[in-house]
């Protein structure tokens, strides 16, 4: 049978990290049961709450004959207008439903936005370190080339006027068009809250050079360290500037499997496309129903996010100090459910390609899945994103799996 170059190109790319999710999903680790089974700490997922929503999930959702029929394929009016107020509560923002539109997923959203936005060929800038997916996200149907602006460890990973200035330089010497700047906050994969003052300078740089500014805030009810969380949506409206605004409850709630995101855009003719290619994407009516009773009941929420960062706080502190313990040194941790880890020095060359030679050797001989620095585009070669929103006795098992493997190892200077 025939299969496009389009669908040829998909296989070519099928990640890596995809695939070890699935190996790890075949024969996972369970400590009685399957003590030599895989753990897959390289899934950005929250494991630490389901009892919390077992019994809101559980519930019956009080279905109506109106929800089994179709509805506005960008969200029930009624669900929008819900997730709307709990997201002006999050943001600090007037949010309104009308400029909401609902779809299977953030992913989703990104290839929707893209669609409206961008041509194919043209890019979009993402300060790097930065989350996987959005190369999956932004190229695979749309294909809008990801611009990395590169933060250094040496300057703490932050996002200056300079780094933005030679992202936009590069896109310039390979001849792409840049229409705008995708900001992760808080950051996956470094779990760190950006300032004020930061996201000041990206709308900034965004107003000078007429970029459009996109806001993934999947994060922002899962933070737990000093920074507090400040939302690129208030702080767009105050400069007077758009903002495309990406959420989901994958993340805070603990629902990946759920695949319901949302966009929030000031932009009316965006607003119209993404309404039309939402056609393709709906939530189904009664999962929008499940996600409307959680949202309403205000005490729930109030109860549920203080529990979960409390958890992650917890999670985040266990596994940094036996990731210390073992000698491995890790990027202070804000949110979020994964740690920024530097194995540089059990590398057997200063490449990348001996990054990926360690990551291998970690999952075939530790069994343990996570995720090597250059899937995120980071500068340097040695760093490693591990999740560790999992029960502390599957952190301690990878922890000593991945130390065990790296003593296997000889020790170089980096």
């Amino acid at each position: 049978m025939y299969i496009s170059k389009r669908g040829t190109k998909l296989l070519e790319n099928y990640q890596p990290l995809v695939k070890a999710h699935f190996l790890c999903a075949e024969n996972p680790w369970a400590a009685n049961v399957n003590p030599d089974g895989y753990i897959n700490l390289g899934t950005a997922e929250n494991h630490l709450v389901f009892d919390i929503l077992k019994p809101k999930l559980n519930a019956s959702p009080g279905l109506e004959e109106s929800h089994t029929h179709y509805a506005d394929l960008h969200g029930m009016k009624v669900f929008r207008e819900q997730l709307a107020t709990f997201l002006s509560g999050t943001t600090s923002h007037q949010i309104t439903a009308d400029k909401l539109v609902v779809a299977s997923g953030s992913s989703a959203i990104l290839d929707m936005l893209m669609y409206a936005m961008c041509e194919p060929g043209e890019g979009i800038i993402i300060p790097a370190p930065y989350y996987a997916g959005f190369d999956h996200d932004l190229k695979t149907r749309v294909n809008v080339e990801p611009i990395p602006a590169y933060t250094e460890v040496e300057n703490d990973f932050k996002i200056t006027q300079e780094v933005l200035l030679q992202a936009l330089i590069q896109a310039g010497k390979r001849k792409i068009k840049v229409r705008g700047i995708l900001i992760t906050n808080p950051n996956n994969p470094l779990g760190s809250v950006y300032s004020e003052q930061t996201l000041q300078m990206i709308i900034a740089f965004a107003k000078e050079n007429k970029l459009s500014i996109i806001s993934d805030e999947l994060y922002a009810r899962s933070v737990f360290g000093k920074r507090s969380y400040t939302s690129l949506a208030r702080l767009t409206e105050e400069a007077g500037v758009g903002i495309n605004l990406v959420y989901g409850f994958a993340k805070d709630f603990g629902l990946s499997g759920f695949k319901a995101g949302a966009l929030y855009t000031t932009d009316e003719k965006i607003l119209q496309v993404v309404q039309q290619l939402a056609y393709f994407m709906p939530v189904s009516n009664a999962t929008q129903k499940i996600l409307y009773n959680i949202l309403q009941d205000e005490a729930f929420l109030n109860y549920y996010f203080s529990e979960n960062q409390l958890r992650l706080a917890a999670a985040s502190e266990f596994v940094h100090t036996k990731l210390n313990e073992a000698g491995i040194a890790t990027y202070p941790t804000e949110a979020g459910f994964f740690v920024w880890m530097n194995l540089s020095k059990w590398l057997s060359a200063y490449s990348f390609d001996a990054e990926m030679e360690l990551y291998n050797h970690i999952l075939e001989t530790g069994k343990v899945n996570i995720s090597p620095g250059q899937v995120f585009h980071s500068a340097t070669p040695g760093w490693f994103r591990l999740c560790y929103a999992r029960k502390p006795e599957m952190i301690n098992e990878a922890v000593n799996r991945i130390s065990e493997a790296l003593g296997a190892l000889k020790q170089v200077s980096v």
